[in-house]
């Protein structure tokens, strides 16, 4: 099979046109690009991120291939911009490109502060709830048929999420997940990374769940929950 062609890297003034093109289709006034393009860490396959508020009543969706990389774009009410919430902590640090009159910077604001704040603890019996969860799934990952195999990817995929939240810490995307635990708990992450590896032994995932159900001590700071 012939080695997939990368696109070129996005030319600055292509994405402005691009942009424009969106928010005119999409009726929207403000436009912000977030991800790895934003952050300066994109590969030659990244996404092209972008988050649009219009007059709308509820979020759209906008996918498709630009010039060979994935376009995903969210449309979101105008109304989000004064209100912002958890849900809209993937767009920390993103670049404004358009904006009616200074609303998208206090939007960025207030998310700097929602995640200054941090989560709220999950309650004790949420809390206990996920580490009985976690300790079920590992027994019926054993069973050696389609629904194991199903319940190991399910184990797999929800574990670093329940990490952070079993730590009230932000959840940031399993990108910015994995580069944390990297930095901040590298035990944790090579347990992770031994888990997650094709054909990982049932002992190698159960001491990465041991280590995401462990009653974990407190950390003096937290990562943002971001897409």
């Amino acid at each position: 099979m012939p080695a997939r062609t990368l696109p070129e890297p996005m030319n600055p003034a292509e994405l402005l046109i691009l942009v424009e093109a969106l928010r005119e289709a999409h009726g929207a006034h403000t436009a912000l690009l977030y991800g790895s393009l934003a952050d300066g860490s994109a590969g030659p396959d990244s996404d092209i991120d972008l988050a649009l508020f219009a007059p709308i009543a509820q979020v759209r969706r906008d996918a498709r291939w630009q010039q060979g990389r994935p376009l995903d774009v969210f449309v979101h009410p105008e109304t989000v911009l004064a209100q912002p919430t958890a849900e809209q902590l993937c767009l920390r640090g993103a670049r404004v490109l358009a904006q009616r009159g200074d609303e998208a910077a206090r939007f960025l604001a207030q998310l700097d502060a929602l995640h200054a704040a941090g989560p709220h603890p999950l309650a004790p019996d949420e809390a206990q709830v996920r580490r009985v969860w976690v300790t079920k799934m590992l027994q019926r990952l054993r069973r050696g048929d389609a629904e194991g195999d199903y319940r190991r990817h399910w184990l797999l995929m929800i574990a670093l999420e329940d990490y952070f939240a079993l730590r009230t810490r932000w959840y940031p995307g399993p990108k910015k997940a994995l580069a944390w635990l990297a930095r901040e708990a590298p035990d944790h992450h090579a347990l992770c990374a031994a888990a997650l590896r094709p054909g990982a032994s049932d002992e190698a995932i159960a001491a990465w769940m041991a280590a995401v159900i462990e009653e974990p001590h407190p950390a003096p700071d937290r990562p943002g929950r971001t897409a």
